[in-house]
């Protein structure tokens, strides 16, 4: 018999009162957010497949009754599919991603690393420095693309490192008792679920206000920034500034890597709007590689930016590239002091060019399967494919998003 909080109590025929997430499984079964396997069986030490994880997350959060429509965009999900409805609303709120093949694989075991990847998806909170990991023995075992949302979890306290305090285990898969224990620690930090996941009555309705203008770069294909009383949206078109948080090399690069940039200054419109802090993380993922023709070795990458985070906890989907010059080099600038004096020093990949040739090769066309060997002082230009949405801090608006790219076009991408 497990006792939980409740009045009633839940017979368990697999889950004694000694069992390490016994208080953890009874909630989730009390909650409704897990049910029993078989008869009053529980199954703790079973897998728990990817569908699964979604439906019971969705209750947690208490968005599974949020509306959505239309149609999945997963090939392998249709009304036959075990949790079809969960799981294109978690596709629509943009929990989940899917594989880059438009495949969600629904019935496959969900391992660890993804179940973290989808709870920092969902969750408020900053990316802190990869020094928090550095009490894990396995950190090293980490996914590329999931190291950052390990790090969000860390600080959040929002993980399962059962039976060594000292290990992720990031590569096995997730038992029913671990995620019983990970919807229940999310259950108790539901303040940390960002609000545009929740289901919201009695709305303010979007007003436009008109309209600002951002010119961090001369030549930039757009500078209209749209002002709304719930957001502010810079425009597709538009050119941002960011600085690498880590060495970026192609050459070493795997496909689905994650790879984060930081504002480097505070960012206002002409006209003395504030749209987004300095040290804002611009999330990319690594979606494609370029070999060389004869010794097939790793030289280009597409790398897109497919999320921001600011450091009061605000975040949102965009979509944006490296903006380069024709001859498929990285444009950006390096500030270089001399003497008393700071230069900015301009760079078409390793070349250096003069302000002029700077400026005439910046508006060439975008080539953005690129060779990148940049460190932690460089400016990259980010060129926004899809509009950049900026909520007001005071108000989220729930809408269900459409995509920021067409099929021909760069697409976004996360792991989960």
């Amino acid at each position: 018999m497990i006792f939980s909080s409740s009045v009633k109590a839940l017979e368990v025929t697999d889950v004694q009162n000694d069992h390490w997430a016994a208080a953890q499984i009874a909630n989730a079964l009390n909650k409704g957010y897990m049910g029993f396997k078989s008869g009053y069986s529980f199954a703790p030490d079973e897998q728990l497949s990817r569908a699964e994880f979604v439906h019971s997350l969705l209750k947690v959060i208490r968005s599974e009754d949020v509306l959505v429509s239309g149609d999945t965009k997963f090939k392998d999900v249709d009304s036959q599919t075990p949790y079809d409805g969960s799981i294109l609303t978690s596709e629509q709120l943009r929990l989940i991603f899917g594989y880059p093949d438009y495949t969600f694989k629904p019935e496959q075991p969900i391992l660890r690393s993804e179940a973290n990847a989808v709870i920092a998806n969902v969750t408020k909170g900053f990316y802190g420095d990869i020094d928090v990991l550095g009490e894990f023995s396995d950190k090293d075992q980490i996914p590329n693309w999931a190291v950052y949302s390990y790090i969000k979890n860390v600080v959040n306290k929002l993980y399962v490192n059962y039976p060594d305090p000292y290990q992720f285990r990031p590569n096995d898969y997730l038992t029913r008792a671990e995620a019983a224990a990970l919807f229940t620690s999310v259950e108790k930090q539901l303040s940390l679920v960002e609000d545009k996941f929740k289901k919201t009555e009695n709305k303010l309705p979007t007003e436009f206000l008109g309209t600002n203008t951002l010119k961090l770069i001369e030549g930039a294909p757009r500078n209209t920034v749209k002002m709304y009383n719930t957001k502010n949206v810079i425009e597709a078109g538009n050119v941002i500034l960011a600085k690498p948080d880590q060495e970026i090399n192609s050459k070493k690069h795997e496909i689905g890597d994650q790879l984060v940039f930081s504002a480097p200054n505070d960012v206002y419109t002409q006209e003395g709007t504030f749209l987004y802090p300095a040290g804002t993380k611009f999330v990319a993922d690594v979606l494609k590689i370029k070999y060389t023709p004869f010794r097939h070795k790793k030289q280009k990458n597409l790398i897109v930016i497919r999320k921001f985070y600011m450091p009061n906890g605000i975040s949102h989907q965009m979509a944006g590239v490296a903006y380069t010059t024709d001859k498929g080099n990285v444009v950006t600038t390096k500030s270089v002091k001399k003497d008393t004096k700071v230069k900015e020093n301009y760079f078409e990949g390793l070349k250096e060019l003069t302000k002029a040739e700077f400026k005439i090769k910046y508006t060439d066309k975008l080539s953005p399967v690129v060779k990148y060997n940049l460190d932690n002082d460089e400016i990259v230009y980010i060129l926004l494919t899809g509009d950049m949405v900026i909520p007001n801090e005071n108000y989220w608006e729930f809408e269900v998003e459409e995509e920021n790219t067409s099929d021909d076009s760069i697409p976004t991408h996360e792991n989960m």
